[in-house]
């Protein structure tokens, strides 16, 4: 999603907007405008159907991870970063 973010930017020309300051996009020429454009527009194309299915993907792997949580399984313990070296 950010890969496609990004790209949609850069080529598209419009740059790269982070927090408060922006990154420029490409400038573009005769020569590459074309080639550019397309490359926004199937990156935009990508951004969007990976949102969509993200959309529905995001919520049901959270209510996975908290059905096998209320089950008894230890999954957040496993998952979790600071809970130190595994016990075998």
């Amino acid at each position: 999603m950010p890969a496609s973010g990004i790209a949609m930017g850069y080529y598209g020309g419009k740059g790269l907007p982070f927090f408060t300051t922006s990154f420029a996009g490409i400038k573009h020429t005769d020569e590459t405008k074309k080639g550019n454009l397309a490359i926004a527009g199937q990156s935009y194309s990508i951004h969007k159907t990976i949102g969509t299915y993200g959309k529905y993907l995001i919520p049901l792997h959270a209510g996975a991870a908290i059905q096998h949580s209320l089950r008894g399984q230890a999954i957040f313990a496993r998952v979790n970063p600071f809970r130190g070296s595994p016990k075998h």
